[in-house]
C-alpha cells in the first residue's frame, strides 16, 4: 500500500463509536465482488473455499451480465468507487439498501461518478448513469440483489457467524476502555487518538465530534475502506482476523478440559474449529446427532457455544468464553 489511513478522534467521537453487530450487505456485495474478481493465490485461506464454491455457481448469463454491470461501477483494483452504493440504510438489511440505492438523488449520482472518472475511465453506460437514466440505476441495483442472492446468501450464516466472532473478541478488550478495543481492531494501530492503516492512498479522516461507524466485513481483505465524501457520516469497513489472538495453552491442557467437562463434552467443544450445524459435528465425531445435540445444549447453557437457527438448521460457533477456554 503506497499511503495511509488516518482517522482522527476527539474525545466527543467516543461517545459515537459504533461497532456493528453484524456484516452489511451491500458492503459484502461490493467486496464479495472483488473476491470474485482477485486470482485465488492472493486470496486468504479463509475466503479459498468461499471463492471456489462462488465459482461453481456463476452460472448463467443474468449472473454474469450483474457481476459486469457491478464490477464497472467497483473493480476491485480503483481507488475509489461511488459511495452510493454502499448507503448508510444497508445497516437496516440488503431491501434497505436497494430502496435508497434506486431512490439516489442525480446529483449525488453526477458528483460520485465524476470522482470515479477521474481515477479510471468509465464505460460508455455509466455516462447515461449520471445523466439521470433512473432504469439504469434500478439495473445496478437488481445486479446487486442478483448477487447476493446467488453467491452471497448460501453462505450468509458463516459470513455473520464469523463477523460476529469477531466483534466479539474486540469487546473482549473493553475492560481496558473504547481506545483498547480500537487497538485491536487489525490492520489498525491506535496512537496518539489517531487510527492508521495501510490504504491504496493518504487519507485524513476527521471525524469532527460525530463519531464512526465500525463495519467488520467477510470478504474485506486486504485494507480497511473508508467512505470517501466527508460530507457523509464516517464509516469504515475493516477485515474480519483471520487467525485471532491465541491464549497461551499450557502442556496438559486437552486432559484437564476433559477431566472438567467429560471426554465426549470436550471432543464436541473442540470440534467447533468454525461455524458449523448439530449434524457436521456429529459426522465429524462419530456420535448420533441427539447426543450432540445433549452436549451442545450443555456447553450453550455453560456460555461456551452459541446457537442460532438458521433456516432448517441449529449452526453453532464458540463464544470469546469458549475460545479462551480452548486457548484459541
Amino acid at each position: 500500500m503506497a499511503g495511509m489511513l488516518r482517522i482522527h478522534f476527539s474525545d466527543r467521537d467516543f461517545r459515537h463509536v459504533q461497532l456493528t453487530k453484524s456484516a452489511d450487505p451491500m458492503w459484502e456485495v461490493v467486496l464479495g465482488l472483488h473476491v470474485l474478481t482477485t486470482p485465488l493465490s492472493r486470496l486468504p485461506a479463509r475466503l479459498r473455499p468461499w471463492r471456489r464454491r462462488a465459482d461453481e455457481r456463476l452460472q448463467g448469463d443474468d449472473l454474469r451480465a450483474a457481476c459486469r454491470l457491478l464490477r464497472d461501477l467497483a473493480p476491485a483494483n480503483a481507488p475509489y468507487f461511488p459511495d452510493f452504493l454502499t448507503p448508510s440504510e444497508s445497516s437496516e438489511g440488503l431491501s434497505a439498501a436497494l430502496e435508497a440505492l434506486r431512490a439516489t438523488p442525480g446529483p449525488r449520482l453526477v458528483r460520485e461518478l465524476r470522482l470515479a472518472a477521474r481515477h479510471r475511465p468509465l464505460p460508455g453506460w455509466i455516462r447515461r448513469l449520471a445523466s439521470g437514466d433512473r432504469a439504469l440505476l434500478g439495473g445496478v441495483a437488481d445486479a446487486a440483489r442478483h448477487f447476493h442472492t446467488r453467491l452471497i446468501l448460501p453462505d450468509w450464516s458463516e459470513v455473520e457467524a464469523t463477523v460476529a466472532a469477531d466483534r466479539e473478541g474486540h469487546l473482549d478488550a473493553l475492560d481496558g476502555g473504547l481506545p483498547a478495543v480500537l487497538g485491536t481492531l487489525e490492520p489498525f494501530v491506535w496512537r496518539d487518538s489517531v487510527l492508521t492503516a495501510p490504504y491504496p492512498v493518504d487519507h485524513d479522516l476527521r471525524l469532527h465530534g460525530r463519531g464512526v461507524r465500525l463495519v467488520p466485513s467477510f470478504f474485506c481483505h486486504t485494507a480497511p475502506i473508508a467512505i470517501a465524501d466527508p460530507n457523509l457520516p464516517p464509516v469504515v469497513v475493516y477485515p474480519v482476523r483471520s487467525h485471532p489472538p491465541r491464549a497461551e495453552n499450557p502442556s496438559g491442557a486437552p486432559a484437564a478440559l476433559a477431566a472438567l467437562l467429560g471426554t465426549a463434552r470436550s471432543r464436541v467443544l473442540h470440534a467447533l474449529t468454525a461455524t458449523d450445524t448439530t449434524g457436521a459435528i456429529a459426522a465429524r465425531l462419530g456420535m448420533p446427532a441427539s447426543t450432540a445435540s445433549g452436549h451442545l445444549k450443555v456447553l450453550r447453557a455453560a456460555g461456551l457455544v452459541h446457537s442460532r437457527r438458521s433456516g432448517p438448521h441449529v449452526v453453532h460457533r464458540l463464544t470469546g468464553r469458549g475460545r479462551h477456554l480452548l486457548g484459541r
